[in-house]
């Protein structure tokens, strides 16, 4: 397995410099788009539902040519187009497009533009393959940014790997990944559910209780994630007095609630069903029981739950990732390559003569990090063979002089300097198992209407 360069720790003053940043953004939007973009992103990254286990689909029958460096990096977007993750997958491709125009225009990558096929992930891996098959045999793609589903993530990767085919995700979040055999050629630039359990364990810190009750569905998506919430619960100093795995096939929790009592603090790992029925059952049963969810719980609708009308919803607190933060700059910068994106619609709460702005595009920075990463490594070795740029795609992230465009990181190379791309958050630093080691996170309540609203931010980094 290539050896990765050590880096120094990630600078803190990012984490406080993003903060600063995010704080600025307009608080009114964030409140109305956030309920809709946690639930996309969900939706997208499949690792919320435990009503869908890995796709077990067995991997397609390919003839891979041998790889040829011609000079030329073409890079495929695998995106859902079809399928529970279209409605996010969609705008993502504009996004890459105009990312990729953004390289071109600045010279492209080693002397070349970059080639750019996109094919439909679709909702299974069954759908996946025959995308993968298109991209590595007919279009030869030297990288892929994606895929986006963790399932899809996890039973393609040997088909893409096989091809010495260098794959960046900007979705896929399950733990699983974190120790796949991928010989240094597979990166992500969203945070894992191992880093989204820290941010709940950090939650759990704040109300000042040394103990929780850990419930979690009993399959896998609920026991991998446990595992993470345990060894983070654990670095926060809090004791875990009982576990309970529960069903998410039942309609009635009772008896699993039973076991609680008022005043405990419960770690809540489920999805916006079966989640969101033993989250009410809790509250319906223990009304001073504090709650800390899951991002797949923002999706839940409570509208009809009565216990919406009392003060128990304010004991609810869910962690998700920051699907806005960097946004902005983002927009600002691919609006020079031609991106224009409609106009987010004004909220109840907006004020009709502000500045208008465009609705955040879920997993749109992590994207275009993935794109800049596998150039800015393309660039940086003087090479299209993922063989030998996917080595250099975790240094390209932390240790060298900072950049946050293609562009800023492209003159820091000619000059001979070893290149940080932070990306658009200013905050991305892959971990030397190539995971994002410090992101941030929005903790999110539920209004007297019963959906999702947006509360802060709270920054996250990695522990060792």
């Amino acid at each position: 397995m290539p050896q990765c360069r050590r880096s120094p720790p990630t600078d803190p003053t990012r984490l406080d410099d993003s903060r600063r940043r995010l704080g600025r953004m307009r608080r009114s939007m964030r409140c109305s788009l956030v309920a809709a973009a946690l639930g996309l992103v969900v939706a997208a990254c499949g690792g919320g539902t435990t009503t869908a286990p890995v796709d077990t689909e067995p991997p397609r029958t390919t003839t891979i040519a041998p790889r040829i460096s011609d000079g030329a990096l073409r890079l495929g977007l695998l995106v859902p187009r079809s399928g529970p993750g279209a409605t996010i997958g969609e705008p993502l491709v504009a996004i890459v497009e105009a990312a990729v125009r953004a390289i071109n225009d600045n010279g492209g990558v080693n002397g070349s533009p970059i080639e750019l096929f996109v094919e439909d992930e679709g909702g299974d891996s069954a759908t996946a393959l025959a995308a993968i098959d298109t991209l590595v045999t007919t279009h030869a793609v030297d990288a892929v940014v994606g895929p986006f589903s963790s399932s899809v993530a996890l039973s393609t990767l040997p088909t893409l790997l096989a091809a010495n085919v260098g794959v960046c995700s900007p979705a896929a979040t399950t733990a699983s990944l974190t120790n796949f055999p991928d010989r240094g050629m597979f990166v992500r630039t969203s945070p894992s559910d191992s880093l989204a359990a820290l941010a709940m364990a950090q939650e759990v810190a704040r109300t000042g209780i040394r103990s929780t009750v850990l419930a979690y569905p009993d399959d896998p998506f609920g026991r991998d994630y446990a595992t993470d919430v345990r060894r983070a619960l654990g670095l926060e100093g809090i004791a875990i007095v009982s576990e309970i795995q529960y069903d998410p096939g039942d309609d009635d929790y009772s008896e699993d609630v039973a076991t609680l009592a008022d005043g405990l603090v419960v770690t809540l790992i489920g999805d916006e069903e079966s989640g969101a029925r033993f989250l009410s059952t809790t509250l319906t049963t223990f009304s001073d029981t504090v709650v800390i969810v899951n991002d797949a719980l923002a999706r839940a609708d409570l509208s009809s739950d009565p216990v919406m009308e009392t003060d128990g919803r304010m004991s609810i607190t869910g962690v998700a990732v920051d699907s806005a933060a960097g946004f902005s700059d983002l927009y600002a910068t691919l609006q020079q390559a031609g991106l224009e994106l409609p106009l987010a619609p004004l909220g109840p709460n907006d004020n009709p003569f502000a500045e208008t702005r465009v609705a955040p595009v879920p997993l749109a920075t992590a994207s275009v990090d993935c794109v800049n990463l596998i150039a800015l490594s393309a660039l940086a070795t003087k090479s299209d063979d993922a063989l030998v740029f996917m080595d250099e795609a975790i240094p390209t992230s932390r240790g060298g002089s900072a950049c946050l465009t293609f562009d800023e990181c492209t003159a820091l190379i000619a000059s001979g300097l070893n290149i940080d791309y932070n990306g658009p958050t200013r905050l991305l630093a892959l971990s030397p198992n190539g995971d994002p080691s410090i992101a941030t996170f929005v903790t999110f309540g539920f209004g007297d209407d019963g959906k999702a609203e947006y509360r802060t931010e709270i920054g996250v980094v990695s522990a060792p």
